[in-house]
């Protein structure tokens, strides 16, 4: 017997009901086991009556309020968490997100407004949210959003998009809003306490919390990807896209520790790799938040008449991002700014660089970049790095012991004056850009803008061109087979 759309929406609402519930059971047990810590356990059944009645009444209006205010405001919370922002309009990678989206709403016959926003994250993952208030959100990750080209950005885009039409999302946003988000905040708070962390009664909360939001995943089919990944086909035409971009994120940092516990099941794939998710049966259809990326990839590849060693060759050949679009017009672009250069005092130029905006001294070469753009840059792979500077900069990875630089740089660096910010003409910070990747920058708090010498900006980029690149995860190893 088919089930009408009618029936899947009241299915919808009825495991929201049944979210709820497990919360008012959460805020019945704690309230609970407070009040007989704070006063006397009660000696007859009035008194027990009587403090079952006052607990009920406290547990459903903290219930309510918590419902209210977590469901109603899910997804500006979601985004608050995770620090997105808005596209940069000025951004070549950020305008053509913008007009993806605005062309699969069209496409996709949505006539609900989508935000899309930007996670400001080399990983490479995204996301969808919906709420109560009507709030639709796409995010994706600074890192994936440069490693895309256009076809598989929209196939990205799609997907969430019907995740969005369909209203799987709304049901995982409440889900996520009423354990998940509080579960992510308490272990955050409970990280600040050291060693205590084991004892610390914030610790113990956000672990009963996760466990429960695990639970939840008991309720919710992760069946719901393999009709986004079908929907997105739907959208697009192009389910190698979608298999290539699946792919990719196999091999590659998803955002583990970046997107928090009980977050997962809103990401186009699992940030915490995940041997549930892998597996298939009973134990993985009750608790994962996500089908096989293998399985979801063979179905993709079947609907494109294609291979697992045809998207490998296709895949490898593509490492590097398609950056091909034409420059972006705009006044002022290649023009002199207000700015002066902190080392030669020559006017800073504004240019377009991994297709941002950055400004260069067209004097002594240095750079100032803005710290929102800085991590573009460094997720963008669009240059392809001569041999010396290659050389250069393995050498500094193994080379530079950190104690040794750090003692050494201060030293040979006492007298050297500090740099003028060109923005706020403050005294800039001289530091490395990590102690993983050591190249000295110069940074002002105030602005929030770092200048780079000649060649550090490039060298950086390098660096870390060299050490996250090539690394294969289980499942791409699976495939490879």
């Amino acid at each position: 017997m088919s089930i009408t759309f009618i029936e899947i929406e009241r299915q919808k609402n009825w495991r929201i009901a049944f979210f709820f519930l497990i919360l008012l059971f959460f805020y019945f047990l704690s309230i609970l086991a407070i009040s007989l810590i704070l006063w006397e356990v009660p000696e007859d059944k009035i008194a027990w009556l009587q403090r079952g009645i006052g607990v009920s009444i406290v547990a459903i209006i903290g219930a309510i309020v918590h419902f209210y205010f977590l469901t109603y405001e899910a997804v500006n919370t979601i985004r608050r968490t995770l620090g997105a922002k808005e596209p940069d309009p000025e951004d070549q990678l950020h305008k053509r997100l913008i007009n993806i989206i605005e062309e699969i709403q069209i496409a996709s016959g949505n006539k609900q407004k989508i935000t899309g926003v930007v996670i400001p994250s080399l990983s490479m993952n995204a996301l969808s949210a919906l709420d109560y208030s009507g709030n639709a959100l796409i995010a994706i990750t600074e890192g994936l959003l440069s490693r895309l080209s256009r076809e598989q950005t929209e196939a990205v885009i799609a997907h969430e998009a019907y995740h969005i039409l369909s209203g799987d999302c709304r049901e995982y946003t409440i889900a996520v809003s009423l354990l998940g988000l509080p579960s992510s905040f308490l272990e955050k708070m409970a990280a600040y306490g050291g060693k205590r962390i084991w004892s610390s009664p914030f610790y113990l909360l956000a672990f009963i919390l996760l466990k429960l939001s695990l639970l939840l995943n008991i309720f919710i089919s992760r069946e719901r990807e393999y009709r986004a990944d079908a929907g997105a086909v739907r959208i697009t035409r192009n389910p190698l896209a979608l298999a290539q971009v699946l792919y990719l994120l196999s091999r590659n940092w998803r955002g583990t520790g970046l997107i928090g516990n009980g977050l997962e099941g809103l990401c186009l794939v699992n940030p915490q790799i995940s041997e549930l998710d892998e597996s298939e049966g009973l134990k993985a259809n009750l608790f994962s938040t996500h089908p096989p990326l293998q399985k979801r990839i063979q179905i993709l590849l079947a609907m494109a008449h294609s291979s697992i060693s045809e998207l490998q060759k296709k895949t490898i050949s593509e490492e590097k991002p398609l950056l091909s679009e034409s420059p972006l017009l705009q006044e002022n672009w290649d023009q002199v700014s207000d700015y002066l250069c902190p080392k030669c005092f020559s006017p800073l130029f504004r240019q377009s660089y991994e297709k941002t905006r950055i400004f260069r001294c067209q004097a002594c070469g240095g750079t100032l970049v803005e710290s929102d753009k800085l991590i573009r840059i460094i997720a963008r792979r669009d240059n392809n790095w001569s041999e010396r500077l290659k050389f250069l900069a393995r050498q500094t990875l193994k080379e530079n012991q950190i104690n040794y630089i750090v003692k050494k740089t201060k030293k040979e660096e006492k007298n050297i004056p500090p740099l003028l910010c060109p923005k706020c003409k403050n005294k800039m910070a001289r530091t490395f850009y990590s102690y993983v990747y050591l190249v000295m920058i110069d940074r002002c708090y105030i602005c929030k803008v770092t200048w780079f010498d000649p060649k550090e900006l490039e060298l950086l980029q390098c660096m870390i061109d060299n050490s996250m690149g090539g690394d294969y995860s289980e499942v791409a190893e699976k495939l490879a087979e």
